[in-house]
């Protein structure tokens, strides 16, 4: 029956774009020998792991060991019911009949034990197991396997003395654009005795090489482990929302809000911040997911039953994904961008819109144009023109040409956030339905760009921007 689960949930499965990235991890290094130099690593895929972030851009030192992970771009929590996926310690064995039960005591590599440490799991989305080892797209090698450790690109999972502990991952990876990233590290990391906290803190880098810092609750403090509820513990698992960017412009600031309900766990407590967490050393709550739900208090937010597990399991890396809809058939959303004659000079980039997920829109205005408004137009089709003059169509001064690229039956109609000219971007975010009939469905989308430009007496020199379509899909 988990086999047979399994191909059922390879057949359902999806996850949005960053799910065919190179996985970003850790494992514990000092477990077994390392796959790369320390820092964050990414798979490397096809090839072996490679370090994404160096320790020196961290802060860090050789010594220290990463033990949780999020590049605090985890807005799923806060969205919509999500689905969890994380992975377990080497001692853990899971409830019988689960995917982790299965891993730990059946499967086996050649020549190795049994081993779940380097294994990545999904809460079951029926319920029934727990959890289910994640199927492609959700696994190893870049999304093209399972979660099973023999997909990793690290070679042999085991050796004769110990297996790969994944104990840190998520679906982000770096790129060169990547200005942040938050974090805890194991007991005995030298530089939590240079910080002067404990294993329990959430830490945050800007990538900049110096010293990382204690990350900030936003209105309520930093995030050490006496503020979270687990003074004397160690944070071991992770997923968040905050800001990016250099400590001293707001970057390391993990937001506020309610996160919502897993997919098949209960009613949430209201927590404080969009923040879940797991600990270890506990003895009790080691397999549970928490969150904070006031200053030195923690509430548990999805129990060790609902995800297959043992009390006395350690869930020690986290990550999260859209619920699954058994219903609607796989398809795999696309996204491609279009100028048209090439004349719009203020950019809109669209992301994949995949069901239960959220579509954004990033637009960055022309470099002469001061800050405004702007408009989304998403439409059923594409348009070759005209080609026109959106100021003295619209009774306003004259503001420029540029061409009209959507066209079509009306989608929806939306106003993005204000943004501040002069290149700088500014996205608009829209949560996609769980809804099987909008698989396949074709969009184009399109803004209207307002903001002063440097020619003719007006102020609002409406353009329209390039364009992004796609399909929608289920990953």
């Amino acid at each position: 029956m988990y086999k047979q689960s399994m191909l059922f949930l390879f057949l359902i499965s999806g996850l949005g774009s960053s799910a065919l990235a190179q996985t970003s991890f850790d494992h514990d290094r000092f477990a077994a020998p390392p796959v790369a130099g320390p820092g964050i690593l990414s798979e490397g895929y096809p090839g072996p792991p490679v370090v994404s972030i160096t320790d020196v851009a961290m802060g860090l030192v050789p010594a220290d060991e990463i033990d949780a992970l999020s590049f605090g771009d985890d807005h799923l929590i806060g969205v919509l019911p999500h689905t969890l996926v994380f992975s377990v310690d080497s001692a853990s064995m899971g409830i019988a009949g689960c995917g982790v039960s299965f891993e730990a005591s059946i499967d086996t590599g050649p020549g190795a034990p049994p081993a779940a440490a380097g294994d990545i799991f999904i809460q079951d989305p029926s319920a029934t197991y727990g959890n289910l080892l994640a199927p492609p797209f959700l696994g190893y090698g870049a999304g093209t396997a399972t979660g099973d450790e023999a997909n990793a690109t690290w070679g042999a999972p085991c050796m004769p003395a110990a297996c790969y502990d994944l104990d840190a991952f998520d679906y982000s990876v770096a790129t060169s654009t990547t200005n942040g990233v938050y974090f805890s590290l194991a007991p005995g990391s030298p530089t939590l005795g240079m910080l002067g906290v404990g294993p329990g803190a959430i830490l945050y880098s800007d990538l900049s090489g110096v010293p990382p810092v204690i990350a900030v609750l936003a209105g309520a403090g930093l995030a050490t482990a006496p503020n979270l509820g687990i003074p004397g513990l160690n944070l071991d698992a992770l997923n968040c929302v905050g800001t990016s960017g250099p400590v001293g412009t707001g970057g390391g600031v993990i937001s506020a809000g309610l996160v919502g309900m897993s997919s098949t766990g209960p009613a949430p407590p209201p927590s404080t911040h969009l923040l879940e967490f797991s600990v270890a050393f506990s003895g009790a709550i080691d397999a549970d997911v928490l969150v904070r739900v006031g200053a030195g208090a923690f509430a548990i937010h999805t129990p060790s039953a609902v995800l297959g597990l043992m009390p006395f399991d350690n869930l020690n890396a986290l990550e999260v994904t859209q619920p699954l809809d058994p219903d609607c058939p796989p398809l795999g959303a696309t996204v491609s961008h279009y100028n048209g004659a090439g004349i719009n000079l203020d950019t809109l980039l669209a992301s994949n819109a995949v069901i239960g997920g959220v579509w954004t829109a990033t637009l960055t205005p022309q470099l002469t144009r001061m800050g405004g408004g702007w408009i989304v137009l998403m439409r059923t089709a594409s348009a070759a023109g005209p080609i026109f003059d959106l100021g003295l169509a619209l009774g306003l001064p004259a503001a420029g040409l540029s061409e009209l690229l959507v066209g079509g039956a009306v989608i929806g109609t939306f106003f993005g956030p204000p943004h501040a000219g002069g290149g700088s971007s500014t996205t608009f975010s829209l949560a996609v339905p769980l809804n099987c009939a909008l698989i396949g469905k074709r969009w184009y989308a399109q803004s209207i760009v307002l903001g002063d430009l440097p020619i003719g007496p007006g102020t609002l020199d409406p353009w329209f921007s390039s364009a992004s379509k796609g399909v929608i899909g289920t990953y």
